[in-house]
């Protein structure tokens, strides 16, 4: 089986990789997490874990039993011990990685990522199959971040073997095992792991991911047969196509449910843009409807901060629509009467386009943008810093629940809040709902925090994310999820 990308992953180490090639083989091929999302819609399921944990009174001390049966690709079995290492491993700072932040509400986790301790205190392992977790506060999120590549076990003594070549070389414990990286040739080649703990599986004996195809190229391979899947699913340029014939929509795209939201990120440190009038005249400015139709099946319009479909959920606040006149009042009333903003934007689909447009639906309103294109990697640097006064962002939900969006980008100390966005309220409501006892109780709170960044316009709600798989129709039994990508482990091609 053949998965086309269009660039080399960044890492197949999970305590470094986040772009989607990386992505999809540390979450469904290369390693298994103590849990995994069951089906289309569920929650975590038991995976290297014998069952769901054992949650103290308190809802801070996890207890997972280990299934036994679980090893490495080297042949070692995986114990608790493998756990810990990989946990202490994530808060190194030398590693820098992205993901350390999302273990800190273990006790202990953070001292050790700020070089204070050697050891997490909250972790600990009665026995070797018997992992314990105590936390420092209840968190509503913490069975989801156990379905996380990142919280897979590591062997030790193959991380310190291969060193930086654990990236591209790794061993894990995963139903495929890497046999081959050519990072000339620009394939890896994947073949079934024969000690995998879910017996009779994969049920393929390889799996190919090559990469340095461009999008256009992909479907031509696609539709000829050359290649399976499109590990990307479909971008604007190619859903155009697939999607426009509706015998090529049959044959080779499959829509598959996902949470994620999309909208344009504002600096708050600019002073026109700290007025809630100027922010909240940018939304009604904005046509969505015109907006999504340039992502061809990818996003529908929406007005709210949070993904429109969410389980469990029951929204309160009033989606932003279009109002033109309305814009113009509040800028008036705000006594701006020509605002000059420069909108930043990289390569990645479908901003450039989106951009050009939302230039013309502002000027309409009275407020001019500039468009500074660059490169990809550019951009994610100047937004890093800070720079710019708008532009263009979308988060897929990995963890389940609206709560890890905000988290992320919407409270005070975000990892990717980088425009300068506080709001109290916001960032109270957020750590109510992570303590929270149960997601409906969690979901209640959130419906607060929502009505308040609809409020206070904390960026400008564009649309809700849609991801519209790519495979031939040879394929049997494919799922996918949006947070994790293919699972490989239970399809088979049928030529």
């Amino acid at each position: 089986m053949i998965t086309a990308w269009s660039n080399e992953a960044q890492s197949y180490d999970p305590a470094v990789g986040w772009d989607l090639h990386s992505w999809e083989a540390i979450s469904t091929v290369l390693y298994a997490p103590l849990y995994q999302f069951a089906g289309q819609y569920e929650g975590p399921a038991p995976h290297a874990a014998a069952a769901m944990p054992r949650v103290s009174s308190d809802r801070r001390v996890y207890t997972i039993p280990l299934r036994r049966d679980v090893r490495f690709h080297n042949g070692r079995p995986v114990t608790a011990q493998d756990y810990i290492y990989a946990w202490t491993r994530l808060m190194d700072p030398e590693l820098a990685s992205w993901a350390a932040g999302f273990l800190h509400g273990i006790e202990g986790a953070k001292a050790v990522n700020e070089q204070k301790a050697e050891k997490i205190r909250g972790l600990s392992a009665p026995d070797s199959h018997t992992l314990r977790i105590q936390l420092k506060e209840p968190d509503i999120l913490f069975p989801a971040l156990l379905c996380q590549p990142y919280t897979a076990a590591l062997p030790r003594e193959e991380v310190r073997r291969l060193g930086s070549g654990f990236g591209r070389t790794p061993i894990g414990n995963g139903p495929f095992r890497l046999a081959r990286y050519d990072g000339k040739g620009q394939r890896a080649v994947f073949t079934a792991f024969d000690q995998y703990f879910w017996r009779h599986t994969p049920l393929i004996d390889t799996l190919e991911y090559r990469w340095g195809i461009d999008y256009p190229l992909q479907a031509l391979q696609l539709s000829g047969g050359r290649v399976d899947v499109l590990g990307e699913g479909l971008v604007p340029s190619q859903a155009a196509k697939f999607t426009a014939d509706p015998s090529m929509r049959k044959r080779f795209v499959q829509p598959t449910p996902v949470k994620g939201a999309q909208w344009v990120s504002i600096n708050h440190k600019r002073k026109e843009l700290r007025d809630p009038r100027v922010r909240q005249a940018l939304n009604w400015a904005i046509d969505r409807e015109q907006l999504v139709r340039l992502t061809f099946g990818l996003s529908e319009p929406w007005g709210c901060p949070f993904p429109k479909r969410l389980t469990r959920y029951r929204r309160t606040a009033e989606p932003y629509t279009h109002a033109p006149e309305r814009a113009r009042d509040l800028l008036d009333r705000a006594g701006v009467r020509r605002l000059r903003l420069e909108f930043l934007h990289g390569t990645q689909d479908p901003w450039p386009l989106l951009a050009q447009v939302i230039q013309q639906q502002l000027d309409a309103v009275g407020v001019e943008i500039s468009l500074n294109a660059m490169s990809q990697s550019a951009f994610e640097q100047a937004t890093s810093k800070g720079e710019g006064d708008l532009y263009g962002s979308q988060m897929y939900v990995t963890l389940g629940s609206a709560l890890e969006l905000a988290s992320t980008c919407f409270t005070s100390s975000g990892s990717q809040n980088y425009t300068g966005y506080k709001n109290a309220r916001v960032d109270a409501g957020t750590a109510k709902a992570r303590r929270a006892p149960t997601e409906e109780a969690a979901n209640a709170v959130l419906a607060q925090v929502e009505e308040e960044l609809v409020r206070d316009a904390a960026g400008i709600f564009i649309g809700s994310l849609n991801f519209l798989a790519a495979r031939v129709p040879a394929i049997r039994n494919y799922q996918m999820r949006g947070e994790t990508g293919t699972y490989y482990d239970r399809l088979w091609v049928k030529r």
